[in-house]
């Protein structure tokens, strides 16, 4: 958490929307380097800003189960099985995922939302110490557009909608979190038909169990370094979560577009039928989180002749490795090879590496040189069979962990 910084423009403040909407273009089309360059960085703003600017109104609602979905879509581990490979973070979701939420009778079902003939379904849930994945289904009354939408790059099966305009409350927060970021980022996932989209998101929960308190902000004047200091929250064993979506967002390329002026494009904002589509909520949802201590497990190793890098310590998970570093200024890049020698690609972020299709019993870790490994590493074939001789030679440190 020390490695993120908060900068806050003395300028009127944007909404959270469309700062979002900055970063996913940024991780969309922009090299990979600058994706993976923005773990050092992090932007908080106050929700209130966000609600007056956007004028929100919280409307009330009950989650219902849909008899219907339920008999036709099986409840555990039905989204995950089938697109966890997909996304980067396959596994034996059976094994782990479990509904959402049970009924009187303690049988499983989802939760399930319609808010103007758009229904929206949390079906599943897996939380480890480090992240919380949900499945979701949309179920949209009118037709996506999904020949304009676009695909992802390495995946043409694959899309992406933003749940930017959400808010996540645990109860475990005992500061106003109003002052942390607490939204949903990205539903990655494919159509099942025309109406239909089934998805997982992922929170990744140090984002929020670190946080800056009102009274650092307020002191810094929202402007934070390494140095400021970051509160921290405890993780129970099971807490509640309190959900609310306002609107589900894509990018779209509307051949309209092109027939506008220069300015009139240039005076678009985010939402206009030109750019995007969207259909509007509040879906709002609250359910239990169990949290699986036993299939983490953490190992920590000294790293030598490296300045300012001390230690690297590598949690496994059932579907991922995070590699944790004290690295305030992103000056190294750690890269895995799991015992086979094999590459172990990151999706969206370095530090976080999907473990399906690897032996992980032993891991070999690297530290590379930032622009080293930007300028040079990552173009060379590090997925092929010389990756290990690569990194032997290129990298300024080397160490072996075993799971």
């Amino acid at each position: 958490m020390d490695k993120k910084k908060l900068i806050i423009s003395d300028a009127e403040i944007p909404t959270i929307v469309q700062e979002k909407v900055d970063l996913a273009f940024t991780q969309i089309y922009e090299e990979e380097e600058r994706t993976m360059k923005k773990r050092s960085f992090r932007i908080v703003k106050t929700i209130v800003a966000t609600a007056a600017a956007l004028g929100v109104v919280i409307l009330s609602g009950v989650c219902i189960t849909n008899p219907s979905f339920a008999e036709e879509v099986p409840v555990v581990g039905n989204v995950f099985s089938s697109i966890g490979h997909k996304l980067g973070f396959g596994g034996d979701y059976e094994k782990y995922a479990k509904p959402i939420a049970s009924d009187s009778l303690n049988d499983a079902v989802a939760l399930s939302q319609t808010v103007d003939g758009n229904t929206v379904t949390l079906q599943d849930i897996y939380c480890d110490e480090k992240a919380m994945y949900i499945s979701m289904i949309i179920e949209s009354k009118e037709a996506f557009p999904i020949n304009q939408m676009y695909p992802d790059l390495d995946n043409k099966d694959m899309y992406m909608f933003y749940l930017f305009d959400s808010k996540l409350k645990y109860s475990f927060e005992t500061e106003d979190s109003s002052y942390n970021n607490n939204s949903l980022d990205y539903l990655n996932g494919e159509f099942i038909d025309d109406n239909t989209f089934q998805g997982v998101v992922k929170v990744d929960l140090d984002y929020v169990l670190n946080y800056y308190s009102k009274d650092v902000l307020d002191s810094s004047d929202y402007y934070t370094d390494a140095n400021t200091p970051v509160s921290h929250y405890e993780l129970p064993d099971s807490f509640t979560v309190d959900f609310e979506l306002n609107d589900i967002v894509t990018d779209i390329n509307n051949p309209e577009f092109s027939k506008l002026s220069t300015e009139e494009q240039d005076s678009l904002g985010f939402r206009n039928e030109y750019e995007n589509w969207w259909i509007d909520g509040p879906w709002k949802f609250s359910f239990e989180v169990n949290v699986d201590r036993e299939n983490t497990t953490s190992r920590t190793i000294a790293v030598e002749g490296v300045s300012g890098l001390s230690e690297i310590t590598v949690s496994k998970t059932p579907f991922e490795l995070e590699l944790e570093y004290d690295d305030p200024n992103a000056d190294y890049i750690v890269v895995a090879l799991d015992k086979d020698g094999k590459h172990m690609s990151a999706v969206n972020n370095l530090d976080m590496v999907p473990v399906d299709g690897h032996d992980i019993s032993e891991i070999t870790l690297y530290v590379c040189d930032y622009y080293d490994y930007m300028d040079e590493i990552k173009g060379l074939q590090l997925e092929g069979d010389g990756a290990k001789d690569i990194l032997d030679e290129k990298a300024l440190w080397s160490g072996k962990i075993e799971f």
